[in-house]
């Protein structure tokens, strides 16, 4: 069968906003096509499915704004949670 899934992953040092790296990738089958970077602030096809997909991505203002966010409205507040009750103990 055929599978496509959304991996959104949040990768931290510290709990500043600075020290976070929000990562959004979509798979297929296995093999990850596109994927959004708050480190680079854009998305990025690996296929050629991916690479038409990213360009609309990268152009389209509501979208690029809500991956944006995402690093300080999902990120931030779980890796808050995570220090406050395991990394400082």
């Amino acid at each position: 069968g055929f599978i496509h899934y959304i991996l959104n992953r949040c990768l931290f040092n510290s709990s500043d906003l600075k020290d976070i790296e929000n990562i959004y990738s979509y798979y297929y089958n296995k093999e990850e096509f596109l994927r959004f970077s708050s480190s680079s602030g854009k998305f990025v096809g690996y296929t050629e499915i991916g690479v038409k997909t990213a360009e609309l991505a990268n152009n389209d203002p509501e979208k690029m704004s809500r991956r944006r966010a995402e690093k300080e409205t999902i990120c931030k507040p779980n890796i808050d949670g995570d220090y406050s009750t395991i990394l400082t103990k």
